[in-house]
Parts: C-alpha cells; sequence; structure tokens
C-alpha cells in the first residue's frame, strides 16, 4: 500500500541553530549569567521535547515550564539539567516533583505548609524557588511579615532546599525603567528577611536582559522565553537594545487553487467581501484552526516576493487571497518569517491584529507539522 501523502502543505519551519545562537547572544547580554530557557507551553508552541533536547546537547543546563506534567514530560530529554516549574503545582504532586527532580515555585506561605505537611509521609528532598511578588500582583509572598515566616519554615525543615528566589518584572517592555526599578528594590528588601543564601537567584525576563543588564552579584541566573525564539517582547525594546535576534519560525502553506471571479462576486462566510472588478482568486489550506485567526483578514503575506491581501472572513482550514494572473497553484504563502529573499516579520503580522508574538506562536494549531532545521 502506498504511502498517505499529505494533502495540506502547511507547515512551520523551526530553525535549531538559530535558537541556539540567540541563546548564546542572550547570554552574553546578561553578562554570562546563566540562563533559564523558558519552553513553557511546548516552547510557545513550537516543540519543547525537540528544542530542549537540542539546547541540552549543546551546554544548556537550565530550563524553565509552566506545569510540572511539562517539567516530567521535559526530563525525559534533560536528564541532568535544572528544571523549574515556574506556576503552582497541587501538593499532593509534590512527590513527583522530588522523584524527577524537579524545582518548584514556591508561591505562599499557606502552600510551604502544606507542602512541609506532605513531606512528612516522603522521602526525599524538596528543591523551591521562593516567588516574591514585588508589583506583577499574580502569585507570591508580598512583604517582609510572610518572608519572615517562610525564613523560619525554611530553617526548621531539612527537606525543603531553598534552590532561588525570584520575581518577575511586568514592564520590562515599556518605554521606561521606573515600575523596573520599584520592583527591583522591593524584591530585595523583602529578600534581605530569607537567611537562607539561595543557589539561583533571577529577575530578568528577555525584555529586561535585552534593554539592560542588572548589575548585582546576588542576582546569578535569567530567564529567557520570547527572546530565545527570536522575537522581541515590544517595539520599545528591539529600539533599545543592541542584540540582533534570529528568526526561527516561519509560518508557510501554498496556493492549492487559483481561479477568476467576476465583478460584485462574494468571497468567504458572511458576505464581507465582494470583487469590485474581475479578480484573481487564489486559495491557500490554512485557517483559523490552524491558527490563523478570522482578525487577520486584510493581512498581506508574501508570493513569489509580492504581497497579496487576505480577503473575505478566513474559513476554518482555508482563506482566500486576492491576487493576480502571476501566482498559481503550488506557490509557496508566506504568513510571517522568512522563506527565500522573502521576509515578514512576526511582530507586524501580530501587530495587525491588536495582539502580541507570544500570541501568534501559541496558537498554530498541533495539526500544523512543525519541522525542524539545523545549518549544515
Amino acid at each position: 500500500m502506498k504511502k498517505l501523502i499529505s494533502d495540506r502543505p502547511t507547515y512551520i519551519r523551526i530553525d535549531l541553530d538559530n535558537i541556539l545562537e540567540n541563546y548564546k547572544n542572550i547570554q552574553k547580554k546578561s553578562g554570562n549569567k546563566k540562563v533559564l530557557a523558558v519552553v513553557k507551553s511546548d516552547a510557545y508552541g513550537l516543540g519543547a521535547k525537540i528544542i530542549a533536547e537540542y539546547l541540552y546537547e549543546n551546554g544548556v543546563n537550565y530550563f524553565a515550564v509552566a506545569t510540572l506534567e511539562e517539567a516530567i514530560e521535559l526530563r525525559t530529554v534533560v536528564p541532568k539539567s535544572l528544571i523549574l516549574v515556574l506556576g503552582i503545582i497541587n501538593i499532593k504532586n509534590i512527590n513527583h516533583a522530588i522523584v524527577n527532580n524537579i524545582s518548584i515555585t514556591c508561591p505562599s506561605v499557606n502552600w510551604l505548609v502544606s507542602a512541609i505537611s506532605e513531606m512528612k509521609n516522603l522521602n526525599g528532598t524538596l528543591k523551591i524557588h521562593l516567588k516574591i511578588d514585588s508589583g506583577m500582583s499574580r502569585i507570591g509572598i508580598i512583604n517582609e511579615k510572610e518572608a519572615k515566616v517562610i525564613n523560619d519554615l525554611i530553617c526548621k525543615n531539612n527537606n525543603i532546599y531553598l534552590e532561588g528566589m525570584f520575581t518577575h518584572l511586568s514592564n520590562a517592555d515599556g518605554i521606561d525603567s521606573f515600575y523596573d526599578n520599584y520592583q527591583y528594590k522591593k524584591f530585595l528588601n523583602i529578600k534581605s528577611f530569607i537567611k537562607k543564601i539561595p543557589e539561583y537567584t533571577h529577575i530578568e525576563n528577555s525584555a529586561a536582559i535585552l534593554k539592560r543588564t542588572i548589575n548585582n552579584k546576588e542576582i546569578n541566573i535569567c530567564r529567557a522565553g520570547i527572546a530565545l525564539f527570536g522575537q522581541y517582547p515590544s517595539n520599545i525594546v528591539k529600539e533599545k537594545t543592541d542584540v540582533v535576534l534570529k528568526n526561527v519560525s516561519s509560518l508557510l502553506s501554498e496556493v492549492v487553487h487559483v481561479k477568476k471571479v467576476p465583478n460584485n462576486t462574494y468571497v468567504g462566510y458572511g458576505c464581507k467581501y465582494k470583487t469590485d472588478d474581475n479578480e484573481y482568486i487564489a486559495t491557500v489550506p490554512i485557517g483559523y484552526r490552524d491558527g490563523v485567526l478570522r482578525r487577520a483578514s486584510g493581512f498581506s503575506v508574501s508570493i513569489n516576493n509580492k504581497f497579496y491581501k487576505i480577503i473575505g472572513n478566513i474559513c476554518m482550514d482555508q482563506l482566500m487571497i486576492k491576487c493576480d494572473k502571476d501566482v498559481k497553484v503550488g506557490d509557496k504563502v508566506l504568513f510571517f518569517g522568512e522563506y527565500g529573499d522573502q521576509k515578514i516579520n512576526m511582530f507586524d503580522f501580530a501587530e495587525f491584529q491588536n495582539t502580541i508574538s507570544y500570541e501568534i506562536l501559541c496558537i498554530i494549531g498541533s495539526r500544523v507539522p512543525r519541522k525542524y532545521f539545523i545549518n549544515d
């Protein structure tokens, strides 16, 4: 029986060497701190296991994810690295963290009290990174009183190892550093009430690393997420940094159908677009199930180094483009990234839809093949 040939030429191209180069440039910019490669949410949808394994094989030994499930899955490809869970894990799953040597976030006094109670029935040491809420108002302790209680609990329980302390800068991609400085000072103040000295202290995210470096010997590790995958957190950060990020991902499909449509003909669902002349319409097999949402209608994609607009309401599996007679079945269609000499910045694709690059990557559907490339 013949092998089934894929009917949908839609895929996302991922350059592993560019991820590694971005990692090295980020580390250099950070003042050669250790860098946690943030590969949460399946590496922002690009494939955490493959990316982490490649980085690990090339000397990267620090990773961060969002959930314990992500961490345990990652452990199969990075057997000896630090893996930190940035989110809150269920107390009942602490044993899985211990068995798999996973570091977890301690978000509050109550959480730590419950964890210590759970540890009475377990063997081993629980590695924690204490989260200090310095102004994000998401998770973490917020004052000196809580810090003192945490310190006492850690000192009294030898099976709890304070491996790290950290915070998250909520406005690091903003126009100035006023709020960054406020959070930094608050973090250091609360941290001073913890007498146990952690192995790792981290504050900087992608935006903070790229915009400036915190020169403090206590801050010895940082976290790189979106920048690792070739995207600047904002245009402000791009303007302020001297780090050139390499493109990592490119979303491609191809034309599968072209026809000339008469004047005054509706195109797509809801009669949202009507031809105002005899127009060439190309159909491309990608839609909102694949991550190209209806709000992307009107964006110009690249075919053969020319730009053509998406028209009408985008369908679940297909969309239509107003083109010309030069466009043929089989022509490649670039939505963002690079293909040959063609380039479309993902930031522009995101901005057109009034969103951010993070979301664009994360919503690429699971049926879109991820194709990985390494430079020869």
